[in-house]
């Protein structure tokens, strides 16, 4: 790796890692206090981007264009989300009671306001900065067909395997509470509602899911396949990308069950990887991932009744074997010829790539 990369690199790590660490010592101060983390956790999501983006900025070519409108907006949700966080516990305020409608957390109410607002104003500027913009900031959209028919498979995959999971749970405890659990999930009118209006939601929440794809696929995969082949460097990169989880693991999706949950997390994260390592590759569209990792998270919220289900699970030993085995279905796309570094396919170059070529 040539000397502008491995300072990139540094400067990724300690953005995407280093940010969301620290900002994890602050959340055991409020988790201590029984404080709704939620804000930590959404602008977490937003550093691996801006990690990608500040190395892109310090280390750009003289003659490079990028869409700096775009890159300004993520950065400065990502400081606004950031505040609205720490001010969560430095100056904590406690939830407005709504009678019939649960607890209103000013806090975290007012950090989806940036999220919003900047979700909408980079998805335009992101669009119409032009297409020499997009392509050296690798948002340009391409291999549409295929970009839609991996999005289809992965939700087929993603249902297939709650119900491959809701099969095997009930096989080991010897009763039908799994599948009954499932169904009445899916049939649920809260569920079809969502399902309408995830196509709109997601333009106006995007930005968080393109704050940890543009980290994850756009640039570390590349990366790490470059280094340890595509088998491995994928694989680890789900390692990578699960230890990134922990302090979200132990004070927000569970607060009892913690190692459970980083190890759930792992595995997870692990074929997710997988599959959108394979869908990146296939498409080199960084929308995609993007796009299912938005489907992803708001399903999984819906499939358990609402985002709040997310937040302090019940994860016991044994759910972990059903976990592992339901989630080979996604595992399986690493036995793909496009993963075969002897393949003579040839796969579209990556920034790193053509940097150090």
């Amino acid at each position: 790796m040539e000397t502008k990369n491995k300072k990139r690199f540094w400067i990724f790590i300690a953005v995407a890692y280093g940010v969301a660490y620290a900002m994890n010592i602050i959340m055991i101060i409020g988790f201590k206090k029984n404080y709704d983390l939620t804000a930590f956790v959404n602008t977490q999501m937003m550093y691996p981007a801006c990690g990608v983006i500040l190395g892109k900025l310090i280390f750009r070519k003289e003659d490079e264009k990028l869409p700096m409108v775009g890159y300004i907006t993520i950065l400065a949700t990502t400081a606004l989300m950031m505040l609205c966080a720490l001010g969560s516990i430095i100056l904590h305020i406690d939830p407005i009671k709504i009678p019939e409608a649960g607890e209103l957390d000013i806090w975290n109410t007012a950090s989806t306001l940036p999220l919003i607002f900047g979700s909408l104003v980079a998805y335009v500027a992101f669009w119409v900065c032009g297409k020499e913009k997009r392509e050296n900031a690798g948002l340009q959209r391409k291999n549409i067909l295929w970009s839609v028919i991996l999005i289809a498979v992965f939700i087929a995959l993603f249902f297939g395997r709650s119900i491959f999971s809701a099969f095997l749970t009930d096989l080991f405890n010897h009763n039908n509470d799994g599948w009954t659990e499932l169904k009445e999930a899916i049939i649920n009118k809260n569920m079809i509602i969502g399902i309408f209006v995830l196509p709109i939601n997601f333009f106006f929440s995007w930005a968080a899911f393109f704050g940890e794809e543009y980290g994850w696929r756009y640039y570390l995969q590349p990366v790490m396949q470059e280094k340890l082949g595509k088998r491995l460097g994928v694989i680890l990169l789900g390692v990578i990308w699960g230890l990134w989880h922990i302090g979200v693991d132990y004070m927000f999706y569970t607060t009892k069950y913690g190692t459970q949950a980083l190890i759930a997390q792992i595995i997870t994260c692990i074929v997710i990887a997988v599959f959108f390592g394979y869908a990146y590759m296939k498409t080199g569209n960084i929308w995609v991932p993007v796009i299912m990792h938005y489907l992803n998270n708001n399903i999984a919220g819906l499939l358990g009744g609402g985002s709040d289900s997310l937040q302090n699970q019940v994860i016991p030993w044994s759910a972990l074997p059903v976990h592992a085995i339901s989630s080979i279905i996604f595992l399986l796309f690493i036995f793909a010829p496009l993963y075969n570094k002897k393949k003579a396919e040839k796969v579209e170059k990556t920034e790193v790539q053509s940097e150090e070529n």
